[in-house]
């Protein structure tokens, strides 16, 4: 369905563009409104999605988080002092508990504990309804060492806990029980080791599974609760020397990742001629706060902006969006886009409120471009959009061989300087040396595709 979309040149005059110059233009009409395309990008919220896709990547409320565990126990020897066993890490609600000092601990712990068999701990966690996700270590953690993990957890379910077994004792674990995952930004929890109470702490090489002894599944059983352990005394065959270490044993440093979305930005121009039709620049994207605009309809295309829609050139434009404070990330590609084809970026947003900004050439055209100005990014799933082409109003569309840089021509940085506002383009009109038939397009000129996969 068509829609029109006004656009108030006295209202959005208030809002100042970051990357493109605010001078508006004169309306041909006494209205003050400039009536815009369907493709046209509205001042608020951007061209609206023709499909979305609610099952694809992630959903709106999931956060993705770096978890880091880093062994501080003392590098005394090859296979001494205390790897840690392959962690069991998991998200979930309120109320529930791995361990908890002063409890005793449950079977699937002790295994943990005891002897590093994870699986009947993972296997309930995955059952229970209150956790959102498990992730198991792959392999030890050597003393001095450090291992990175990442898990998502999503509303009414963002606390983390966490378990491994110091393996050269009989029943030491170290973890972190039901931890508040931060909004945003880093945590960084000191570690200590818990005596699980199920094992006598023999010290025995015959009682040990670790690399000291190799002697897993062999205990004397207790049933006592769990609480700090105190460490290698020498009561058995273990010299604390080698084998003990200093509290705290483990730094655990939790970073939530930004929302990570993958962008598509696919070229549906006619493949009409080889390196015809109309090539895209490689792109420049950037995700944003608002207040960042690319460009404005109605508004003059600020140098930065020229330089990508004459001659597909984003360099000054990405200097001056990476020094904005406002703007999350930058990225450009590194080829052109030829018809039929496309090209996938992944990009990370804001924590909240993010939008994505996108300019790319029709390098076939003397100052036509594409692309969004703050596009707001979708909170989970996928969406899809198509994107019009826009004259940036700065070079006459002449269509002569001798103005354009694209490989029909090749001859960039020649034009006849216009000073016109940005406005949607006309297409090739066969007035200079191109041929419509060859290198003409129908808006839309693409296809750009969202979605969130962290």
């Amino acid at each position: 369905m068509r829609r029109l979309l006004l656009l108030s040149l006295a209202g959005a005059a208030a809002l100042v563009l970051a990357c493109s110059d605010d001078r508006p233009s004169a309306p041909d009409t006494d209205s003050d409104e400039v009536i815009l395309s369907k493709f046209e990008a509205d001042d608020s919220a951007g061209p609206s999605p023709v499909a979305t896709d609610w099952s694809a990547g992630v959903g709106p409320t999931v956060r993705t988080y770096e978890i880091v565990i880093e062994n501080l126990a003392p590098a005394t020897g090859p296979g001494a002092s205390q790897p840690f066993s392959p962690p069991v890490i998991a998200t979930h609600r309120g109320g529930m508990h791995l361990f908890r000092a002063g409890r005793f601990a449950s079977g699937e712990l002790a295994q943990v504990a005891e002897d590093a068999v994870n699986g009947p701990l993972v296997g309930r966690l995955q059952n229970a309804n209150g956790v959102f996700a498990v992730v198991e270590g792959g392999g030890v953690i050597l003393p001095g060492d450090e291992a990175r993990f990442e898990i998502q957890t999503a509303h009414g379910k963002r606390l983390l806990s966490l378990v491994f077994m110091l393996v050269n004792t009989n029943d030491a674990f170290g973890g972190a029980d039901a931890i508040p995952l931060p909004a945003h930004g880093e945590r960084v929890v000191y570690l200590h080791a818990y005596d699980a109470g199920s094992e006598q702490n023999t010290e025995r090489t015959t009682d040990i599974p670790g690399p000291c002894c190799g002697n897993p599944l062999v205990r004397v059983p207790t049933h006592e609760r769990i609480r700090r352990h105190g460490g290698i005394l020498g009561v058995g065959d273990l010299d604390p020397a080698t084998y003990g270490w200093d509290e705290p044993v483990a730094r655990l440093t939790v970073r939530r990742i930004r929302p990570t979305y993958e962008v598509t930005i696919e070229n549906i121009t006619p493949a009409t001629v080889p390196g015809g039709s109309q090539p895209f620049s490689p792109p420049i994207l950037a995700t944003h706060w608002g207040g960042v605009r690319m460009y404005r309809v109605g508004h003059f295309a600020s140098d930065a902006l020229v330089r990508i829609a004459e001659d597909g050139d984003a360099s000054v434009m990405a200097a001056m969006l990476g020094a904005s404070h406002k703007v999350v990330g930058v990225t450009t590609g590194s080829g052109p886009i030829l018809p039929g084809a496309s090209a996938t970026f992944e990009v990370e947003g804001p924590y909240a409120f993010g939008r994505l900004a996108a300019a790319f050439m029709l390098v076939n055209t003397n100052d036509a471009f594409s692309g969004v100005s703050r596009l707001r990014l979708p909170h989970g799933g996928s969406a899809e959009y198509l994107l019009g082409t826009y004259d940036a109003g700065s070079e006459e569309n002449t269509e002569s061989a001798a103005h354009i840089p694209g490989p029909c021509c090749g001859n960039p940085g020649v034009r006849v300087p216009t000073h016109e506002p940005i406005a949607m383009h006309g297409g090739i009109v066969g007035s200079g040396d191109l041929d419509p038939a060859d290198y003409g397009w129908t808006d839309p000129a693409a296809r750009l595709t969202i979605t969130r996969v962290k």
